[in-house]
């Protein structure tokens, strides 16, 4: 815990030293703000306080601090929202607990969450198999499922086209939310990003005839 009594970031550990922690801190910082590539070890050496062989003292490149700054992110954003689902029972129910989850990181730590959304392609790739196997695509994937066979997602179309729909709009209200289009904590949106993607994925409306 921290001394006003939230918990520490999830990228950090509590034998990380000082140098490290305010490093990784920096990087986060800086890479959501400006881009992995744009950002330079020079630019996290300047921004964090350190030089550059301290940096090195901890990771070996860019990259490694990079990755491992997405590994320790993407883990700890997984394990939140598998968490949430699983406490839920029934479709509807582990749909709030899951969006409810998603939002409250983004309120809680919006730098892991973004990054996370806007480097997955480049890193995921290089993940050891435990983390592969923690995936939230399939998580989503579980759950329209199980909403298909309670009668209230579609089956219009594969289940895969509809986790594209969903993680798409989620990851766009995020980023959105981050440049201030939708005002207050992610939070207080939960139920009207509910809504949205319940609609985006339910069976279609029988046709009245006249």
């Amino acid at each position: 815990m921290t001394n006003r009594g939230r918990p520490a970031p999830c990228y950090l550990a509590p034998d990380d030293a000082p140098a490290k922690k305010k490093i990784l801190a920096e990087a986060l910082r800086l890479f959501v703000r400006d881009g992995l590539c744009e950002t330079s070890i020079r630019d996290i050496a300047r921004a964090s306080g350190y030089t550059n062989p301290a940096l090195f003292k901890h990771f070996a490149s860019k990259d490694a601090l990079a990755r491992h700054l997405f590994e320790a992110c993407y883990v700890s954003l997984f394990d939140a929202l598998e968490g949430a689902v699983s406490a839920a029972e029934g479709y509807r129910a582990r749909r709030h607990a899951l969006v409810a989850a998603y939002l409250d990181r983004l309120d809680a730590d919006r730098d892991a969450l973004l990054y996370v959304q806007d480097h997955l392609r480049h890193f995921w790739p290089k993940m050891p198999a435990h983390v592969r196997r923690r995936s939230i695509a399939g998580e989503v994937h579980a759950l329209l499922q199980l909403g298909r066979a309670e009668g209230a997602v579609t089956d219009a179309l594969p289940i895969d086209f509809l986790v594209t729909g969903w993680l798409g709009v989620t990851q766009q209200f995020a980023r959105a939310w981050f440049f201030g289009a939708f005002p207050g904590p992610a939070r207080r949106h939960t139920n009207r990003l509910e809504a949205l993607l319940a609609q985006m994925t339910a069976p279609p409306r029988p046709v009245r005839r006249s």
